[in-house]
């Protein structure tokens, strides 16, 4: 219910008021009506209301009083001003107090119809607002927005689940393409009263918690998501927990879902989890069987033979993600024993293939990029000639990191695929592809803070190849520790110090 205080002195005109907003809208409840301003004031003293329809003209206390007392009692409260006068000096007293409703003596019915209308929707967002902010704190502290509050969560992921350290790369594929969930999510689901989704430990994962008026069935609405997006040209999988749950119980239930994920996920298709991890798929029926005689068998055969097949597995199955690392871990180590072209240690290896799943739509893909690979491999295995095409990768990352720069725009440029691109660099640099990016970005950020006292926030995101500012901002404090404006600001306070001393 939407508490209203209505503060006019002409008694005929604030019943009629009074009976107008409660007939037109029953969301709407009249709490006070007062006869004049100081009796408005010494209400909300007292009481909290949601809206203020008040007179300008009235005796002991004005309008323009009483929603300058309301704006520091109740910022967030609605005001309407009622008056008998155009004068536009009045307008201006009232849009300085913040009032974004303005009536005309004598009420026009469907006017006031449109003002509630106008003040019931920017209620809601704002409760709306509070409760996912409410909801923000439960996902990502531990701590319950609402006792007794019933939610129901869906975790989805969109691409492959990647390992932690990787969070640079997975937000330059963009995995979601700009697509908002939560939007599209609470056009299928009609039983929710809310949807909210939170970024989860990438940013391709996201939760999605259901505020439901009636319990949805999330299996249905899962497969309706996987059809919404795959239009859309997007992979996802998703986990659902059957039932209800209580704030205080997201991060135990988002963590379980996520070991589902960890389990089940397919790579290179849309998947819906059901029931036990464990059993929600058979990725092929030998199980691993299959998986080690494949290694067994093509480790003798030529390269082009050896990688036909090993496709040919793949296309004929749904292989799992996890399956599918082990499978290119020992299609790689078999292609070294062919080739005596190893790695240089496990965690290069194992870099490689998480780059080529990363970088890897489908199969299809996948193969594409496995089979460059080992021929870039084979031209950039000596370490002079790699060291020389990266520090040329380094300079032109540095010539142009205020324009677009990833991972497949590098690869164009010089004629890689990214797996293999990003792999020479870490070797090269100490840094993946996306992580140097942004170090150097962030470090000619530094330097513009620290140089030009004038310069905007946003206008240095712009200059170091950040469009977004806000994105600038969340970046920048994760990685240095301080928003772009504090950062300046305790810079100049040192060098203030420094020149005092």
């Amino acid at each position: 219910m939407i508490k209203v205080l209505i503060a006019e002195d002409e008694i005929p005109l604030l019943r009629g008021i009074k009976t107008m907003i409660e007939k037109l809208n029953p969301e709407f409840s009249v709490v006070m009506c007062a006869h004049n301003g100081k009796e408005a004031i010494t209400y909300l003293k007292s009481n909290r209301v949601d809206v203020i329809f008040t007179d300008i003209n009235m005796p002991l206390a004005d309008g323009i009083e009483v929603m300058d007392y309301a704006n520091e009692k109740y910022p967030e409260a609605a005001k309407v001003v009622i008056s008998g006068y155009s004068d536009f000096s009045y307008a201006q007293q009232a849009i300085r107090c913040g009032v974004k409703e303005y009536l005309l003596k004598p009420i026009v019915k469907e006017e006031l119809e449109k003002t509630l209308h106008n003040i019931s929707e920017r209620y809601t967002s704002m409760l709306m607002k509070r409760q996912k902010e409410r909801l923000a704190e439960a996902v990502y502290t531990g701590k319950p927005a609402k006792p007794g509050e019933k939610l129901q969560m869906i975790y989805f992921c969109a691409g492959p689940l990647i390992r932690d350290g990787m969070e640079e790369n997975i937000v330059e594929c963009d995995f979601w393409r700009g697509v908002d969930i939560e939007l599209v999510a609470a056009g299928l689901l009609t039983e929710a009263s809310c949807v909210y989704s939170f970024e989860k430990n990438q940013a391709n994962e996201k939760i999605l918690l259901i505020v439901p008026e009636n319990e949805a069935d999330l299996a249905v609405f899962a497969r309706k998501m996987l059809e919404e997006m795959k239009e859309k040209g997007i992979q996802i999988t998703a986990a659902f927990h059957e039932g209800l749950l209580e704030t205080h119980e997201i991060p135990m239930v988002s963590h379980q879902l996520r070991r589902k994920l960890q389990e089940n996920i397919l790579f290179g298709e849309s998947f819906v989890i059901e029931g036990d991890a464990d059993s929600t798929v058979t990725p092929y029926p030998a199980g691993e069987d299959i998986f080690y005689s494949l290694g067994r068998e093509l480790s003798d055969t030529r390269k082009e033979v050896f990688l036909k097949e090993a496709e040919a597995f793949f296309t004929a199955r749904k292989i799992r993600q996890k399956e599918c690392l082990q499978i290119i871990s020992r299609i790689l180590q078999s292609m070294e024993e062919q080739t005596q072209a190893a790695y240089g240690s496990e965690e290069e290896r194992e870099e490689t293939i998480w780059n080529l799943i990363l970088y890897s739509s489908d199969v299809r893909h996948l193969f594409l990029n496995l089979r460059q690979m080992l021929d870039e491999r084979k031209i950039y295995r000596k370490a002079e000639t790699s060291e020389n095409l990266m520090k040329k990768v380094e300079c032109y990352i540095i010539e142009n990191m205020a324009e677009p720069i990833t991972a497949a725009v590098l690869a164009s440029e010089f004629g890689l695929v990214a797996p293999y691109l990003s792999t020479l660099f870490k070797e090269y640099s100490g840094y993946t592809l996306s992580q140097y990016i942004q170090k150097i970005r962030l470090d000619r950020a530094k330097n513009l803070l620290e140089m030009d006292e004038e310069i905007l926030a946003k206008d240095v995101a712009e200059m170091v190849g950040y469009p977004n500012p806000l994105y600038f901002s969340k970046v920048f404090k994760k990685k240095i520790g301080v928003y772009p404006s504090e950062y300046r600001k305790n810079k100049l306070e040192r060098k203030g110090e420094g020149d005092r001393s």
